[in-house]
């Protein structure tokens, strides 16, 4: 696995010129799950976990596979590129966490169950694009807008 981002998560929304983009690193992880339940018994289920590699949070994603975007060149001329502060073991960890929902969690573990594999060969690192336009944050994978980008505008002072 390489350490350093290569490519961009794809985008349901492209940025638009003139846009200040924060690039965030993240680790794209394949998970392959194996879930038991009383109710529907034994699912193999294949997904895939992004890792933000700046702050360890994680998002399930019900594909599986995600290919990041290699021929996306950003045309801006403000950009903050954040650093990776996660190591690729503890985003293991963290993808093997985000993998299994909370509704599976706690008691609820006797009626729902998930066992999680990784494996580490397949998992990449790439960027995740935040696009700032006006007072608003566009994430470009999901096409979320976040209000309120008081705190960006303090990344490109």
């Amino acid at each position: 696995m390489d350490s350093q981002p290569s490519g961009y998560l794809p985008m349901k929304e492209r940025p638009a010129p003139g846009d200040k983009l924060i690039l965030v690193p993240v680790y794209v992880v394949p998970v392959e799950i194996l879930e038991r339940s009383i109710m529907h018994g034994l699912r193999y289920l294949y997904q895939v976990v992004i890792v933000d590699g700046y702050n360890g949070r994680t998002t399930l994603e019900d594909k599986k596979s995600v290919d990041p975007d290699t021929d996306f060149v950003p045309e801006t001329d403000e950009q903050e590129c954040l650093e990776l502060k996660i190591s690729p073991s503890l985003a293991k960890e963290l993808a093997e966490h985000g993998a299994v929902p909370s509704e599976f969690q706690s008691w609820k573990r006797v009626i729902r169950n998930r066992r999680v594999s990784i494996n580490e060969r397949k998992i990449q690192v790439a960027w995740r694009i935040y696009a700032v336009r006006g007072k608003e944050i566009i994430d470009t994978f999901t096409g979320e807008t976040i209000r309120s980008a008081g705190l960006a505008g303090m990344l490109f002072s």
